[in-house]
């Protein structure tokens, strides 16, 4: 089986992350995979990258993209892309004569929508979050017109938006562009999948369900938590909540200030005392200072992942209150490590939180209850809830089963296109 992987980037970003640890996943079951970047950060023979030529034009156009997107005025705070103008990277994977070609985040236009359609291996769109199927939106803000289930109207759009509708433009060109397409779409996450089911775009299509696999091997509980606050310089008799994400408080969609409204909370309640203290990843900030009463230790951009592994095992709890989202990584990486995790029961948060038994899901948007689930979990800590955390880990990202799923579904495909092309003979 030969597989070709397309994404913008091979690290550093949630969907790059992901696409990346299921190429090596399908190395490691000896499945021929290859990994194509716009932005290559890896000393890899296994990821390709463009020449510089097609690099910059990408680059040049989305640029212009983004400039083109200020004609449209939100304030919803979502990321936006177009991908409406050719970079001629279909020749690149048209080339390389692959079996399955399954594309992952693609945007800042890595490829153009009608580009898609002249691939002429088998397509699969594992999708990062809501982009394909949306407008030009990554993520709906929570309340927001899920437009894409009845269509991009004149007369459904957000309260607030003013200037151009680009999404409804954008949302009509994937119509039209991909109304023949036999994509095949994979979701991460069950909540993404019926979004793709239920959506007026892709409702015709294939929709599988399969979780993104992990190195359990890498990504594992520590035999002693100790030794991890050690090696980070972290206080060893105090029980530590972790919060962290790319952006973590900048890109409100995370829930940073949710975070600082349930920890407000329980220094309310008296719930928060003096032994616990919160832990901050990826931020530009380092040193310390009081959050909401406790003390912040803020550890600046983790780009070492042993670093990383670490300081999931130093904390006691990891909360991300997301108010949209896929399946983060950053849940992942705490559940493979033992470590409980509280969130709102949004997006892929319940595929990865069992409610309760491996940790706590808050009605969404609800501090009080997000505060309460931070309280359950610092409570009921230790060894058998950290057990019970690790084992649903490795139930749903363990690497050899999730090569498996997509071997299988490969294999349906490229049995469908036969019986197809013999039809058409016929």
């Amino acid at each position: 089986m030969r597989v070709l992987h397309v994404c913008f980037a091979d690290s550093d970003e949630g969907g790059a992350i992901g696409a990346f640890r299921l190429h090596q996943a399908m190395l490691s079951q000896r499945v021929d995979s290859k990994y194509l970047a716009i932005r290559k950060r890896r000393e890899d023979d296994n990821v390709i990258t463009p020449g510089f030529l097609t690099r910059a034009l990408v680059k040049i156009w989305n640029i212009v993209g983004q400039k083109i997107l200020k004609l449209q005025r939100s304030n919803d705070g979502n990321y936006r892309s177009l991908n409406i103008f050719p970079t001629g990277v279909h020749y690149i994977i048209n080339n390389y004569n692959a079996d399955v070609v399954q594309f992952h985040w693609i945007n800042r236009n890595t490829i153009s929508i009608r580009e898609l359609t002249k691939v002429r291996s088998p397509v699969v769109l594992k999708l990062p979050d809501m982009w394909a199927f949306n407008g030009t939106e990554h993520y709906l803000a929570p309340g927001a017109t899920e437009r894409y289930r009845s269509g991009y109207l004149g007369n459904n759009r957000q309260e607030g938006d003013v200037g151009l509708d680009i999404d409804r433009w954008v949302w009509r060109y994937k119509c039209r562009v991909w109304k023949k397409a036999k994509f095949t779409i994979v979701t991460p996450s069950k909540w993404l999948g019926e979004c793709a089911k239920n959506s007026l775009l892709f409702s015709r299509l294939r929709v599988v369900n399969i979780p993104n696999p992990i190195d359990l091997e890498r990504f594992r509980p520590a035999q002693n938590k100790l030794d991890a606050r050690i090696v980070l310089g972290l206080p060893l008799d105090k029980r530590l909540i972790l919060f962290g994400s790319i952006q973590a408080n900048t890109d409100r969609r995370k829930g940073y200030h949710h975070l600082c409204a349930a920890l407000e909370a329980l220094g309310k309640s008296g719930t928060m005392r003096e032994d616990v203290e919160l832990l901050i990843f990826g931020t530009l900030s380092m040193g310390k200072e009081s959050l909401s009463g406790i003390t912040a230790h803020h550890l600046g951009t983790i780009n070492d992942e042993s670093l990383l592994i670490a300081i999931y095992n130093a904390a006691d709890v990891m909360v991300l209150p997301t108010e949209a989202d896929n399946l983060p990584n950053t849940i992942q990486e705490a559940t493979a490590c033992g470590t409980p995790c509280v969130g709102f029961k949004v997006g892929g948060m319940p595929d990865m939180i069992k409610h309760k038994e491996t940790g706590y899901l808050a009605n969404p948007f609800d501090t009080q209850d997000l505060a309460t689930g931070i309280d359950w979990v610092l409570k009921n800590r230790g060894a058998a809830l950290s057990r019970r955390v690790r084992e649903n880990a490795e139930r749903l990202f363990c690497p050899a089963e999730r090569v498996t799923d997509y071997l299988d579904l490969y294999n349906k495909i490229l049995q469908q296109n036969k019986r197809d092309k013999l039809e058409q003979a016929i």
